[in-house]
C-alpha cells in the first residue's frame, strides 16, 4: 500500500481513475440507524468519496443517492475505507439503469479532462 496525496493508504493501482465532478454534487446515505447527505470528492465507476466529519465504520453498508442533472443515480455500497475528513465506499450493486447513468457520466468527465489537458 502507498499513500495518496492525502496521506491516506492507498492500493498501488487503481481498477479505474477516480475523476471529480465539475460541480458540486450531494451524496445522501441511508443506513440501519442513519441518514446524511456529504459533498461528493471523487468517484469512479467502482465507487466514491465523500467530504465529511461524520464517523462511520468500515463495513458499513449504506444504500446511496445522487442527483445529477435531472436524473437520479442510486446505488448499494459499503464503506471500505475512512481519512481525516470523509471515507470511501465501495459499489455493491444497482439496476442496469443507473449503471449506464454512471457509466455516461464517468465518460463526459473523461472526456472533459483529456480536452482540458490538450488545449
Amino acid at each position: 500500500m502507498a499513500g495518496d496525496r492525502r496521506g491516506h493508504k492507498v492500493a498501488r493501482s487503481r481498477r479505474a481513475a477516480r475523476l471529480r465532478a465539475k460541480t458540486t454534487l450531494d451524496v445522501g446515505f441511508v443506513g440501519t440507524d442513519e441518514r446524511f447527505t456529504a459533498p461528493l470528492v471523487d468517484f469512479s465507476p467502482f465507487g466514491l468519496s465523500v467530504k465529511t466529519t461524520r464517523k462511520v465504520k468500515i463495513g458499513t453498508v449504506f444504500r446511496l443517492g445522487i442527483q445529477i442533472g435531472t436524473e437520479y443515480f442510486r446505488a448499494a455500497a459499503v464503506v471500505r475505507s475512512q481519512f481525516p475528513d470523509g471515507f470511501a465506499v465501495e459499489f455493491l450493486s444497482m439496476s442496469l439503469v443507473d449503471r449506464e447513468l454512471l457509466r455516461r457520466s464517468y465518460q463526459r468527465l473523461q472526456m472533459a479532462a483529456r480536452n482540458a489537458s490538450a488545449g
